[in-house]
């Protein structure tokens, strides 16, 4: 295919995102190809938003009253834009360890993926648009795990059960934004969704399991159909899988659909994917 300025790598939870992630980036440096590899929880993600405040003007006033002895620092860790304020607060928790913790878990009230509806939607496409803009203009391939699938979907969906159609509508939308990138999406298909849970949940902590069942079940879309503990998360991740696999011939740029089966034959297929005529060693 003609050359690409961005690879999204989309799938459901333990159906490989990283590792294909990270081989892709390898392979193509390999070929001597710039790349940029942007994974799930990146704080400095060019995108999308991991761990970013969003604050309206009030808001902020509100918050320096709230923290008087922070407000120099609040306010020259502020990125104003229009009348409103980002705080990349996961980011300065990690910088400045003298945070007190209820500055963090205040900022936190305001994370972007928890605004309504609209003002997430607004934020992101905006972002989205700001990222393109940049990304056309240099001769990096950037390499994105879950932020343009799971991410919104998870969202709208998991979080504020908004309709499947306004969902789509966003998801398309962000499609369209990217179409100067020539991009193309890698989507890895575990089959069998209840398998692949299980296997995850007896390899990751338990609080994560705990985590991602409440997320799914106790609001959003999953609270309004009733559905409880892990059979309501299969159930979730069925109706998100079949969604996610709806929407890929309705891209306007390629996807490669790999099942859930033999790795080095998956890389194969990427490689074949990417460069037409190249070929991998299946050891990697």
């Amino acid at each position: 295919m003609t050359r690409t300025k961005l690879i999204l790598v989309e799938g459901l939870p333990g159906s490989g995102k990283t590792t294909t992630a990270v081989f892709i980036a390898n392979w193509l440096q390999e070929r001597g190809v710039d790349t940029a590899v942007f994974l799930e929880g990146d704080l400095n993600h060019p995108a999308d938003f991991e761990s970013v405040a969003y604050l309206d003007r009030q808001e902020y006033v509100e918050l320096l009253a709230q923290f008087p002895a922070e407000t120099a620092f609040l306010q020259n860790q502020a990125i104003q834009e229009g009348e409103g304020y980002f705080f990349r607060y996961r980011a300065l928790q990690q910088s400045y360890a003298h945070l007190p913790e209820s500055l963090i878990n205040a900022l936190a009230q305001y994370e972007i993926y928890e605004q309504p509806v609209p003002t997430f939607q607004r934020l992101l496409r905006r972002r989205w648009h700001r990222f393109a803009d940049t990304a056309v203009t240099g001769d990096t391939t950037y390499i994105f795990e879950c932020c343009f699938l799971q991410n919104p979907l998870t969202m709208l969906l998991g979080r504020h059960d908004e309709p499947v159609q306004v969902a789509e509508a966003f998801i398309l939308e962000l499609a369209d934004v990217v179409r100067g990138l020539r991009p193309c999406l890698i989507y890895l298909n575990p089959g069998d969704v209840r398998a692949i849970l299980s296997k995850i949940a007896g390899e990751r902590p338990s609080a994560w399991l705990d985590f991602v069942i409440a997320y799914h079940t106790q609001q959003g879309h999953g609270r309004a159909m009733g559905w409880q503990g892990f059979d309501g998360l299969v159930q979730f991740y069925e109706m998100r899988q079949a969604i996610e696999l709806g929407l890929l011939p309705r891209l306007p740029f390629p996807h490669l659909l790999l099942p859930y089966t033999d790795w080095a034959q998956n890389q194969a297929h990427i490689a074949r994917f990417l460069m037409p005529g190249e070929t991998v060693a299946t050891d990697l």
